[in-house]
């Protein structure tokens, strides 16, 4: 009887992709844009994980500026003409484009990935130290518009963060848009960077209103009476809501007395209720917002956000 065939051993080893991904021998880069931020950080394969902006870099730069910062990086670690990977599509066309880096179409090693992310982590967790949040609102008389504006300065002179608004109170009165300010401007600090939530870093909130302030002290401590205003209570809970968990505390500055950020928060608010007022398009109105955002930009980084 002929004996059946038996199939021999493969010629080479099978491979699990996951393992092959892993294997994989060079840089990765890792961006992560906001809108007022940039991070990223590149890994070697060797180990060597650099993460940014560093010092003297454009902490949002353009994308030219971006890739030059990657680029410089990548050569600091000694790693030439080895392939470069990136997190994604968007950052592999960015490297292409501005860069003359042999970027990969291959995915990334995952733990470069992470080691990457957690360089960055730790830049955030550096920059959320010393945060300042200027809260401040504007209204007309005999106006029920409330105008409202908040900047967020970093320690380190950043690029700050900038809102305006306009909010309609009819019985809270210009109190109910200092709250409201100070709310807006909360949250979107919590956005811009969650690790405040885990008590990563500290917060300063700036007001000119002592009545703001006052309340706020009150809601907390379910001090409020009947006489104020409902809307302000409302504010308030939300303001303290949003502020669990968080390192902050909340600071009285004088109006008007040449405070750069509480100046800046009322600009914001005068332009955003004005504009409101006088029907200004939503174009014209984002147009001048950017200037007083270009404003607050250079006074920041002469005064390190102070």
């Amino acid at each position: 009887m002929t004996a059946m065939p038996m199939p021999g051993p493969p010629l080479t080893r099978f491979v699990p992709a996951v393992e092959e991904v892993n294997e994989r021998r060079g840089i990765t880069v890792v961006i992560d844009r906001q809108p007022n931020l940039c991070h990223w950080a590149v890994h070697s394969s060797a180990g060597t994980v650099i993460a940014g902006p560093r010092s003297g870099d454009a902490s949002n730069p353009s994308n030219r500026q971006l890739a030059a910062q990657i680029s410089a990086a990548v050569s600091s670690t000694g790693a030439a003409g080895i392939p470069v990977f990136t997190a994604d599509w968007a950052t592999a066309e960015l490297l292409r484009a501005k860069t003359d880096l042999p970027v990969s179409d291959l995915t990334a090693p995952q733990a470069a990935i992470t080691a990457a992310r957690e360089a960055i982590a730790a830049v955030e967790k550096k920059l959320v130290t010393g945060l300042t949040l200027a809260c401040d609102a504007s209204r007309g008389k005999g106006k029920d518009v409330n105008g409202c504006g908040w900047i967020l300065a970093y320690s380190n002179g950043a690029d700050p963060a900038v809102g305006g608004f306009t909010t309609v109170s009819e019985n809270g009165g210009i109190r109910a848009g200092e709250l409201s300010a100070i709310r807006r401007g909360l949250q979107s600090t919590l956005a811009l960077h969650p690790v405040l939530r885990d008590g990563a870093g500290d917060l300063t909130v700036l007001t000119d209103s002592m009545a703001a302030l006052d309340l706020l002290e009150r809601v907390k401590e379910e001090g409020y009476n009947v006489h104020d205003s409902s809307d302000c209570v409302q504010e308030a809970r939300r303001i303290l809501g949003s502020a669990r968990g968080v390192n902050i505390r909340f600071q009285w500055v004088r109006g008007h007395d040449g405070h750069v950020l509480n100046e800046l928060a009322d600009r914001l608010a005068v332009l955003s209720r004005r504009n409101r007022e006088m029907g200004v398009d939503e174009v014209t109105h984002a147009r001048m917002m950017a200037g007083v955002r270009t404003d607050a930009r250079e006074i920041c980084a002469a005064t390190g956000g102070r």
